[in-house]
């Protein structure tokens, strides 16, 4: 539980630091743009980001058993999921057409989803991935996934260190 809260207030601190990247390079794309968008650019960014979520999985506690390891960020995960489901409920779309793109004109509901997961928004604008709600699903686990795999090397590190 408390592994959870921890993830929590460190997933929004990513939340923080990737709305920051995105404002800077909105505001400097005119200027900066051809190094912004350079594929070396977005993997130095991609991999920023993966390695930012698994550093935060070392730095939770292995006090607790490890069958849970991969439920560390469930708290973002659950969030995630309950915005996304709230958000999908008030643009009464199909759920037989989750995998086409979100019309501009029901973006603004996507708004508070969208913020919660700026660090894969911004992973999807860099690779250029289509606006689908499935995608927005998907990237609720993303955390969950990459905390959990920190947690393991943190566990089979300090299983070494032992032996």
């Amino acid at each position: 539980m408390k592994n959870n809260f921890i993830a929590l207030i460190f997933h929004f601190a990513i939340v923080i630091l990737s709305t920051i990247f995105l404002i800077i390079f909105v505001v400097t794309g005119p200027k900066i743009g051809q190094y912004s968008t350079h594929i070396i650019s977005r993997l130095f960014i991609v991999i920023a980001i993966i390695l930012l979520y698994i550093f935060i999985g070392t730095l939770l506690d292995i006090n607790a058993s490890k069958k849970y390891d991969f439920f560390a960020g469930s708290f973002i995960a659950i969030i995630g999921i309950a915005l996304w489901f709230y958000t999908f409920s008030m643009t009464g779309e199909n759920l037989l057409e989750i995998t086409s793109e979100i019309p501009e004109e029901l973006g603004e509901y996507w708004i508070l989803t969208n913020i919660y997961h700026t660090p894969f928004i911004f992973l999807r604008l860099i690779f250029r991935l289509p606006n689908i709600p499935l995608l927005s699903l998907l990237a609720n686990l993303l955390p969950t996934l990459l905390i959990g795999l920190g947690l393991k090397y943190k566990r089979l590190k300090s299983i070494k260190i032992k032996n």
